[in-house]
């Protein structure tokens, strides 16, 4: 998933070369192929994603953390609806802006953020809980169950 969501990068700027190119000239085939690269990975991820969501409502969630506080609970809850509602809106919406209206490109953009947000406080939870808790939140997040 993490490196499905880091192609996303330099394929998106491949995407507003396309569409800069338009105004002026024919766009380069490579960024075409990038585009495709770009939409094709996202599409992946949504599937990926609702996999994960299925699984999840099959087999339930892991049992939170020992210690953690009511608190810490609801946040992290957030914190991963959040995460699969990006991720969800984000194809979704980068498909729409590609086949129907490029009006919601503005929003995809935002969600992108929003994702980077999101990726980079989760990164410094599991690292707080690592290193200042000494819990094994990162380790279960790291491990494959048994």
């Amino acid at each position: 998933m993490l490196v499905l969501c880091l192609v996303q990068v330099p394929t998106a700027w491949a995407i507003q070369r396309t569409h800069m190119a338009h105004l002026f000239m024919k766009p380069r085939p490579f960024d075409l192929f990038l585009h495709q690269v770009h939409a094709w990975s996202g599409w992946a991820i949504l599937g990926l994603v609702l996999a994960q969501l299925v699984m999840r409502l099959a087999y339930g969630r892991p049992p939170p953390a020992r210690g953690m506080s009511v608190v810490e609970r609801i946040i992290a809850a957030v914190m991963h609806v959040a995460l699969y509602a990006v991720l969800i809106a984000l194809p979704v919406t980068g498909t729409i802006a590609m086949y129907v209206t490029f009006r919601i490109a503005p929003v995809h953009s935002l969600l992108s953020w929003t994702l980077l947000v999101l990726v980079l406080l989760h990164a410094a939870a599991a690292l707080w809980h690592h290193f200042w808790r000494r819990d094994d939140v990162l380790w279960r997040m790291i491990r494959k169950p048994r």
